[in-house]
């Protein structure tokens, strides 16, 4: 399976991850159940871990769990989270938990351990106070991960061999293939599938750039306008300016699609700022070299002056020679 490769850290690397601020990004898509059942079948595709989790699970019935349904006082203590119906048997609904990574974190399953309990909670329940949860893990580092695997190799048997109390697997976005999400109908989600799996690695983001421009222009024009703007916005989030410059450079989506976005406007206003200075310092260039000319013309006139007055030139016709110009 295709993997984001590490780079090679340079001297003044530190070993602490890189935080990026991935999250808005991620949840401004895929809060949309049918972006997270379209991002969850692009997944499929090479994960059949994924697909043994859903193939019982209604996807169409999926929605949302609203923040005032948990037991938590903020909304956006886990990524997102859902809940569906399975495809037979009694009215019974599951919690469907997306929780995104971008850097490996240890405590991963503990962490999805508490939200299982704190926000998957079925209130509609006398019974069961919470949801059987399946936790979907959207990473999209820049180092290959498998937290399950880790967790087997190290505490599987400090439990006797059980398994954890919630289903959870383990989705790359880098093992999603690009053709797919070039095909796909559902152009929000695949797009955010795109932009997010090359996120460290602007070279490969480059190489897609025309791709996601062709899909964007198939979206109505207000949407299409909306997410070409959250898209610009996340960029500047993580890729090096001198890449998001290159980018633009080699093929702006706004501009491409006839859009006109907040970067847009801001480089404009920066061009304009900097053709200002330039015409500035063309005039104070000009002046500059005006007053040198002038200072150079007084030097040699002093110097012809002194020399005619030398082979003694009276001094009325000295002052009548300069005066020709």
């Amino acid at each position: 399976m295709a993997r984001n490769k590490a780079k090679p850290k340079t001297k003044n690397e530190t070993k602490a991850p890189v935080r990026r601020k991935h999250d808005p990004f991620f949840r401004y898509i895929y809060a949309i159940p049918e972006n997270a059942r379209t991002l969850l079948r692009l997944a499929q595709y090479r994960n059949p871990e994924i697909r043994r989790m859903l193939a019982s699970v209604d996807m169409q019935t999926l929605e949302p769990i609203p923040g005032n349904y948990s037991n938590v006082k903020e909304w956006g203590e886990a990524d997102l989270a859902f809940k569906a119906s399975l495809k037979h048997g009694p009215e019974i609904f599951v919690g469907i938990l997306l929780e995104h990574k971008s850097y490996r974190r240890k405590d991963v399953l503990s962490q999805i351990y508490r939200y299982v309990f704190e926000i998957m909670v079925n209130k509609g329940s006398s019974d069961f106070g919470w949801y059987p949860t399946k936790a979907i893990i959207i990473y999209n580092g820049q180092k290959d991960w498998d937290p399950m695997a880790e967790f087997r190799a190290k505490y599987r048997g400090e439990f006797n061999g059980h398994e954890l109390p919630f289903e959870c697997v383990l989705v790359n976005l880098a093992d999603i293939p690009d053709s797919k999400c070039f095909a796909e109908r559902n152009v929000e989600a695949a797009v955010g599938a795109l932009v997010m799996k090359y996120a460290f690695d602007g070279e490969k983001l480059k190489g897609v750039v025309k791709q996601i421009v062709r899909m964007l222009s198939k979206m109505e024009s207000d949407a299409r306008a909306t997410l070409v703007e959250k898209i610009e916005l996340y960029l500047h989030e993580y890729i090096d300016e001198d890449v998001v410059e290159e980018l633009r450079m080699r093929m702006s989506i706004g501009q491409a699609l006839g859009i006109v976005t907040a970067g847009d406007r801001r480089r404009a206003a920066e061009r304009n700022g900097r053709r200002a200075g330039l015409r500035r310092g063309k005039k104070i260039g000009m002046e500059l070299g005006a007053q040198k000319e002038r200072e150079k013309n007084a030097a040699r006139e002093a110097r012809i002056a002194e020399y005619l007055r030398s082979i003694g030139v009276p001094a009325e016709k000295v002052d009548a020679a300069l005066a020709i110009k």
